[in-house]
Parts: C-alpha cells; structure tokens; sequence
C-alpha cells in the first residue's frame, strides 16, 4: 500500500496508507503504515478521522515533526494485556 503525507499550514494533515492506529495524546500520535511505524509529534493533536478501507488518517492540532521507524515502540500496558499474563 502506498503512504503519502500532506501537511496544510502545519495545523492539520492527511496521512494515507495506515494500517492502525496505535495511540494518540494530545503531544504524539502512533500509527503502523506498509511503510513502517509512524511517529506524529506537536502540540493539541486529536486524530480527527481515521476510515481503516481507504487507510486514511486525518490529523488535526500544531505539527512539529513526523518520523518512520522500524523499531517496536514499548507502549504501556493495557488492563487486558495484564490480565493475560
């Protein structure tokens, strides 16, 4: 799948190509896209809309930086990981 990221006056932007996604605060959204696991850093981010078929995520708040990586980022536990153990 194809990933493209259009960026409109660094307030909003359009990430296609997302497979999940991970987590969202209001400082960091966490996605995994065919192109590897991607990091959205700023500032009052909300994940405004995400349609898992077409694989379009829509971004809303003060965008600082994106960033691919291929590591697996540890996120913390959630209650039902912890009741499986």
């Amino acid at each position: 799948m194809n990933s493209s990221i259009t960026v409109n006056d660094r307030e909003s932007a359009t990430v296609t190509g997302v497979n999940s996604v991970e987590s969202v605060t209001e400082a960091e959204i966490c996605v995994f896209t065919g192109k590897g696991d991607l990091v959205i850093k700023g500032s009052r981010l909300e994940a405004d809309e995400f349609d898992p078929g077409s694989g379009i995520l829509r971004v809303k708040g003060h965008l600082d930086s994106f960033s691919y990586t291929t590591e697996k980022r540890h996120l913390p536990d959630n209650f039902i990981s912890k009741l499986f153990r």
